[in-house]
């Protein structure tokens, strides 16, 4: 068991000192074994001793008995704050209190997520560290307002004589007080505050709901989710409206179908901004009227769901502001785009359409044409479009802003397009979804009514859907019935909310004020996201969009990468600004990665995760040419995709030119594998050119929001302080789903294995090898159920490495440097087969082509009982010998099997001809006219596994090699298994330390199944397994290699060590370290398990548990061929 601790030292007149350590313990252990180290900090590593006395430690309020608090418990589990001698104003900070008279949230503005009681009394919002609710937002006074909680519940506010203002639903407050009502928005300066009111009937507000979170003894809390029903879970809609009937994809027109192989997708929620087009009808001609009743529903249908009860508590903690210099005003065409992260390729070399010219089915756009000023919710009127050539109606872009400009609906014609690249752009970020008003026809001239009530209720069920950053503070504290509640097949999975802005309502008439503006990272036009602004308010932003997505997704739905390796900035400021990440689950390793959280502020760092992620494009759905697809193929790939997804944070410029490039293709395809990127930079003009949406922080003190293209004109963001973002992160610290346990968990590749581990033989008994035998005897070969021949390698990513040498052999190469570990690859091969099968069904040969000269070989898996012969390259003689016996086996099972395959031979009983006469269709009749199933009466033959170390000695022996006379003789009997052993059940399984001097051998050619260990030159690795990667195996990672299957995907692995000793697990000991953030994104560094110098390796108590399940079985081995 591990688990992350901070300790805070006794306060000193300052604040206290505090410190991450990592606890590693057996699960159980009280705390008073390591609450001396933990008082010290010293993090030696060394095993934790009990001091003189027993220090005094709390966690939040609470006293902690050493004695009894257990470690992986509540409440010390992952993440937890301890404070030494007394408690702590920590990072968990106050439950609500059941007294509180309202609560009242930050729902927006660059100082959002705050929760904040309300007791009774007076209560002073402000700028000022002296308010009783500081908000760091410029715009706001350093004394603002006062909320009054009186006597009888009843809530007023009045204005502090502010500079800017306050008003409550859009109506001015001033010095005199006014009713401040449940769910009214009280907006100052550019901050939006809700007060949540108390439940009907009740005095005040219900306590926030959750979810049940049982521990699990190490350190978690395991959440069970709801079944993935997701549209039931949408915020807003009713099952009907989240998940069927008529609804409009992220590419079509209003009234097109979404996707028929899974749930739709709406488009992205927001509202009607002005300044884009909005996709909003379909007319039918001049004059064409709504959708008749009944018709498909308009485009980004919004579902709307039940409310939910908000609340949670907190002392809301204030960031220091810095608000940085404003973004100079740059038109977009004007800017010039970095090309560090453009493809170095053209757009015409990889099939897709170049700039200005006509794609097939959609009209041509240049790709940056769309962020233009001119381009910006202007069609080309009179340009030709394939839809209107075929006869379909034209779709009116219409302009909805609620500005002070003439009525938006009057005149508007249409522009004769019906779905340019431009509105399909815009449904990815800023369409309306319409559940709400769908579908209801509309008499002709006849307008709607803004009436307060619809109004509300649109903007409740948009904030409801799209949560804001103090529900999402609540959903992670709880932890609340949204936690995770977005799957992969979610319709609103990937979606992110950036800020809040004053939006037409879905008829155009009327104003939904403060309602979210939302991206979907999704949408092929908006598959990367870029974000720009000075530093503190870029911090914030991108911290409120990565929190509502780990909170709304789980760990196995997303992961999160960070890329933060600028050296233009300090690492310690770059580690300090991440830190809160450390804590997340989904920066966990959860596909093998070799690290200890996906981070990386180094550039050594940043290679290791790019790669990691090349690696996954290429075992996606475009293949190892997924740098060169096009568009259209990375976005059908993704269309097809229902996760998991990685979102790649990428924090300035990750270094050299070749990340820059690498990074830059993964930004424009990695879609196609569910990787998605958010780019975040100082100024525009550093992001990533493949970026489809920028927002762009801009005012005088970069507190608004431009969201090229197509965003609203002005839009208020959405940002969290560094405190907030510490404490959401440590209330997921120790969360994990209930079922993440099974098949497709993951993680880092150990730097040792134990075989008998991997074999789930760590007590290798007799009674239990003849289970498995009999398993075995029980499978037809290549029935394809289950493995016929199944060989544990070792251990990989998600666990035990199989291969089955009958439907993927049938035979194996392996291949590394002196010193990889290959011989001992070999060796666990050798076990792995002999427990797989009975010593008489199953046969074994071991040679050494090098001799004794480089060590004991294999000679020390001659006591397996499987092995029949044992061969050492030294005597010219016996190798003769050993030759011409093996080209006898393979003539003998010729004339056993009769021409037939050796797995259809080896089935119990086959139909057979007899030397009697038979009839025209070959078939002998019988007595009873049916076929006789003649059961065979020759001996058994058992399947032959042939291992060969040191190959290359064999095939090019050295000068003086006291086994050169002979070693043609057995190469090319060896050469004649590997073109015929397959047929004949014999496998031939070889190691080889040049791979240059096999290739083209038999041997070479007819291995299917390929491993690659450490090579000492990238060419060696490739042609072992096609990939260059075993060549940057450390020296240290003896056993680590790849395994290339016979469909080209390729897997690390960490071979199962069968020649240790068993390990001293018994004498572990809690030991406590400190945690050092800046190399979570290095390998991680296990310790090392101590073996019992003097006791039987693992294969010989695998031999002897053999032997004596083969004696009781009655299971001979076969003669040996010399």
């Amino acid at each position: 068991m591990q688990i992350r601790l901070t300790v805070l030292g006794p306060r000193s007149g300052r604040a206290a000192r505090s410190y991450d350590v990592l606890v590693t313990a057996p699960a159980g252990t009280s705390l008073a074994a390591v609450a001396g180290a933990l008082a010290t900090g010293s993090g030696s590593g060394q095993p934790a001793r009990a001091s003189g006395s027993t220090p005094v430690l709390y966690a939040g309020a609470d006293r902690l008995d050493p004695q009894t608090a257990v470690l992986g418990v509540p409440p010390l589990v992952d993440g937890a704050v301890l404070a030494l001698h007394a408690p702590a104003d920590t990072h968990a900070g106050p439950r609500p209190a059941a007294s509180a008279a309202a609560r009242l949230h930050v729902i927006g503005g660059p100082d959002a997520g705050g929760v904040h009681l309300l007791q009774g009394g007076k209560v002073r919002i402000g700028r000022s560290a002296d308010a009783d609710v500081p908000l760091d937002d410029p715009d706001v006074s350093r004394l603002h307002c006062e909320v009054t909680v009186g006597d009888d519940g009843r809530v007023t506010v009045a204005d502090l004589r502010s500079t800017n203002g306050t008003s409550v639903d859009d109506r001015p407050v001033g010095e005199q007080a006014v009713p401040l009502p449940g769910g009214a928005l009280l907006r100052l300066g550019e901050s939006t505050l809700c007060l949540e009111p108390p439940t009907p009937g009740a005095v005040v507000p219900s306590p926030p709901p959750s979810i049940p979170a049982i521990p699990d003894g190490d350190g978690h809390l395991r959440v069970s989710l709801p079944p993935a029903a997701w549209p039931d879970r949408v915020p807003g809609a009713t099952p009907a409206a989240a998940g069927g009937g008529a609804h409009t994809s992220r590419f079509s027109a209003p009234g097109a179908t979404g996707r028929a192989d899974g749930p739709p997708r709406p488009v992205v929620v927001g509202g009607r901004a002005g300044g884009h087009p909005t996709a909003g009808r379909h007319d039918q001609g001049p004059g064409a009227g709504a959708a008749p009743a009944g018709g498909p529903a308009a485009q980004g249908d919004s579902p709307a769901r039940p409310s939910a009860t908000r609340g949670e508590d907190e002392a809301h903690p204030r960031h220091d502001r810095a608000p940085g210099a404003p973004v100079p005003e740059q038109p977009a065409a004007d800017r010039a785009r970095r090309e560090w992260l453009r493809p170095a390729r053209g757009a015409a070399e990889e099939g897709r359409p170049a700039p200005g010219d006509a794609a097939p089915g959609r009209a041509a756009a240049e790709p940056d044409a769309a962020r233009r000023p001119d381009a910006a919710g202007t069609a080309s009127a009179g340009s030709p479009d394939p839809a209107s050539r075929s006869g379909q109606g034209d779709m009116t872009i219409q302009h909805r802003w609620t500005g002070g400009g003439p009525d938006p609906r009057a005149g508007t014609e249409g522009s004769g397009r019906q779905d340019t690249p431009g509105s399909r752009m815009a449904s990815a970020i800023g369409a309306w979804a319409r559940r709400l008003t769908a579908g209801r026809p509309e008499a002709a001239g006849a307008e709607p009514v803004a009436d307060d009530d619809r109004l509300g209720a649109e903007a409740a069920a948009l904030r409801q859907r799209w949560p804001d950053p103090a529900e999402v503070l609540l959903t992670a504290l709880g932890p609340g019935p949204r936690l995770w509640e977005r799957g992969a097949g979610h319709p609103d999975a990937l979606t992110v909310r950036l800020g809040t802005a004053d939006l037409l309502a879905e008829d155009g008439f009327g104003t939904l004020p403060a309602v979210p503006f939302t991206v979907d990272l999704r949408d092929p036009h908006t598959y990367a996201l870029g974000l720009a602004g000075p530093r503190p308010r870029l911090a914030g932003l991108a911290r409120s969009v990565i929190a509502q997505l780990v909170a709304l997704h789980p760990p196995s739905t997303l992961e999160v990468v960070l890329v933060s390796a600028d050296r233009g900035r300090p690492a310690e400021q770059r580690a300090e600004e991440w830190a809160w990440l450390n804590w997340l689950p989904h920066l966990r390793p959860a596909h093998g990665q070799d690290c200890r959280l996906l981070l990386a502020l180094s550039r050594e760092q940043a290679e290791a995760r790019t790669a990691e992620l090349v690696r996954r494009l290429e075992d996606g759905a475009l293949g190892p040419a997924w740098a060169a697809a096009g568009p259209d193929a990375v976005a059908q790939a993704a269309d097809h995709r229902e996760g998991p997804y990685t979102l790649l944070v990428l924090d300035g410029d990750p270094g050299s030119a070749a990340l820059r490039e690498a990074i830059g293709r993964i930004a424009s395809t990695g879609p196609s594998a569910g990787v998605h990127v958010l780019c975040l930079a100082e100024r525009p003009e550093l992001l990533a050119a493949e970026c489809g949406a920028l927002a762009l922080l801009e005012g005088d003190v970069a507190t608004a929001l431009r969201i090229e293209p197509y965003g609203p004109e002005r839009m208020t963001l959405d940002a969290v302080s560094s405190a907030w973002a510490e404490r959401f992160s440590r209330a997921l610290a120790p969360l994990r789903e209930g079922d993440a346990a099974g098949p497709a968990s993951r993680s880092a590749l150990p730097e040792t294995a134990r075989l008998l581990d991997a074999l789930d033989l760590a007590l290798a008994t007799p009674a239990k090898i003849t289970a498995r035998w009999s398993d075995a005897a029980r499978i037809p070969a290549g029935s394809g159920s289950v493995p016929a021949v199944p060989v544990v390698l070792g251990v990989g990513p998600a666990g035990p490495v199989v291969v089955d040498l009958v439907s993927e052999g049938p035979h194996l190469l392996a291949g590394g440097a002196p010193g990889s570990g290959k011989t001992e690859l070999l060796r666990s091969v050798a076990a792995a087969v002999a427990a797989a099968d009975r010593p008489d069904r199953l046969a074994l040969v071991l040679i050494d082509g090098g001799g004794l000269e480089r060590g004991e070989g294999l000679r020390c898996c001659t006591d397996l009982p499987h092995v029949s012969t044992y061969l050492s390259a030294t005597d010219p003689l016996r190798m003769r010998e050993f030759a011409q016996a093996l080209s006898a086996e393979l003539k003998r099972r010729e004339a056993v099997l009769e021409g037939v395959d050796f797995d259809r031979w080896r089935r119990p009983a086959v139909p057979r001809q007899s030397s009697a006469a038979v009839r025209a269709d070959g078939r002998k009749p019988s007595e009873q006219g049916t076929l006789r199933l003649q059961i065979r009466t020759e001996p058994p033959v058992p399947r032959l596994v042939v291992l060969v170390d040191d190959f290359d000695a064999l095939v090019a022996p050295a000068l003086g090699s006291t086994g050169r006379p002979a070693a043609g003789s057995v190469v090319r009997a060896l050469e004649a298994v590997a073109r015929d052993g397959a047929r004949l059940g014999v496998h031939l399984i070889t190691a080889t330390g040049r791979p240059e001097r096999t290739a083209e051998t038999d041997a070479d050619e007819q291995s299917r199944l390929r491993i690659a260990l450490r090579t000492e030159e990238p060419e060696s690795a490739a042609l072992l397994v096609a990939v260059d990667d075993p060549a940057g195996i450390e020296d240290s990672l003896v056993g680590r290699g790849y395994l290339r299957r016979p469909g080209g995907a390729v897997l690390p692995f960490q071979t199962g060590r069968i020649t240790g000793r068993i390990p001293r697990t018994a004498t572990l000991r809690p030991t406590v370290v400190p945690l050092e953030w800046e190399r979570m994104g290095d390998p991680p560094a296990r310790r090392t398990l101590r073996e019992l110098g003097n006791g039987p390796t693992d294969l010989a108590l695998l031999a002897s548990a053999l032997q004596r399940a083969a004696d009781s079985a009655g299971a001979e081995a076969a003669p040996p061929l010399v």
